[in-house]
């Protein structure tokens, strides 16, 4: 009886508890990843939008993963050292949700760049560690 007693209780209150809104970046869980904090100019005259378009994170000391929240059709990417040399760029389209890695596992320590930029004049930009 207790057994029934508790699943009826532990069911409504799935039922009742408010749902979290996510953001479309939200759906791709990672454990121990640190965000990245791009900042930058986004140009896009159909857009007024106070959210970036991507976001990248670090996970471990591994691999940068870099994903858009919508379609781009031509995004370059760069990982820049701290003499302001790149180390390695991708050119390529994003679609919504896909995720673009890099191996980064080889790289000695230090501070690095990301860039991200458009065609249309975008530029992000955000720094990560290795150590």
């Amino acid at each position: 009886m207790k057994t029934k007693l508790f699943t009826f209780i532990a069911s409504s209150l799935l039922v009742v508890l408010p749902m979290k809104a996510t953001s479309p970046f939200e759906s791709l869980q990672v454990e121990d990843k640190i965000d990245i904090d791009l900042q930058g100019d986004i140009e896009d005259d159909n857009k007024k939008s106070l959210v970036l378009p991507f976001k990248a994170y670090q996970v471990d000391n591994a691999e940068i993963c870099v994903m858009a929240s919508e379609t781009f059709s031509s995004v370059t990417i760069r990982v820049i050292d701290k003499c302001g040399t790149t180390i390695n760029v991708q050119s390529l389209s994003l679609s919504p949700q896909e995720v673009i890695s890099f191996d980064i596992s080889s790289y000695p320590n230090g501070i690095y760049t990301l860039a991200i930029t458009t065609p249309q004049g975008s530029c992000l930009t955000g720094a990560f560690e290795i150590n």
